[in-house]
């Protein structure tokens, strides 16, 4: 009787063993080629994201699309930026943006973007009687045609974010991935 309780538990041991050692390997497997943690550093998404928010992303058959938030690889890109950067798809290839440099709204061929998520920041840079948006100073205001294959990107806290305005438009292949989810500090969908 001693001797079968004796080969139970090591039966046991060894299950709880595989069950971790499986365990173990699906989350490899799934962080490494499926989805991956990224913290945001930095202002340039506020309010949408903070510094020190920790995501989940994901590049598994990705096509870029306006309005999503991407992370995006700028380090090959710009030799003076240190990448990655959290952004905001505003135009994807054979686009035209145009930014009106008196009202900061932000037209893509030639349809207004609905932007829900700067209200807030925009809000508070009237209040302090500040411009919302800075642009390179045109009389027409800022434009550019996005060549295919490429993205035009903006951050949310358009004053305090070196995006398409400053590195121009980017190739899609610079983009690790769509940020899917918030894990921290507030767990929830990213829209």
């Amino acid at each position: 009787m001693e001797k079968k309780k004796k080969i139970s538990a090591i039966e046991s041991l060894y299950e709880w063993i595989e069950t971790f050692l499986v365990a173990l390997a699906a989350v490899v497997i799934i962080f490494t080629f499926f989805v991956k943690f990224v913290t945001v550093s930095g202002d340039s998404m506020r309010e949408t994201f903070h510094n020190g928010d920790r995501l989940i992303i994901s590049s598994i058959g990705y096509t870029p699309k306006t309005g999503d938030v991407v992370v995006v690889d700028v380090s090959g890109i710009n030799h003076g930026s240190e990448g990655p950067y959290i952004k905001r798809v505003i135009a994807t290839g054979g686009q035209e943006v145009r930014i009106n440099p008196y009202t900061w709204e932000v037209f893509v061929d030639g349809k207004l973007l609905d932007e829900p998520y700067v209200e807030e920041m925009r809000k508070k840079y009237e209040a302090a009687g500040r411009p919302y948006m800075s642009v390179p100073t045109f009389p027409e205001g800022y434009i550019c045609k996005v060549p295919e294959g490429h993205v035009f990107f903006m951050g949310d806290n358009r004053n305090g974010s070196s995006d398409s305005r400053v590195l121009g438009t980017v190739e899609e292949k610079y983009i690790i991935g769509k940020v899917l989810l918030r894990l921290i500090p507030d767990f929830g969908v990213v829209e």
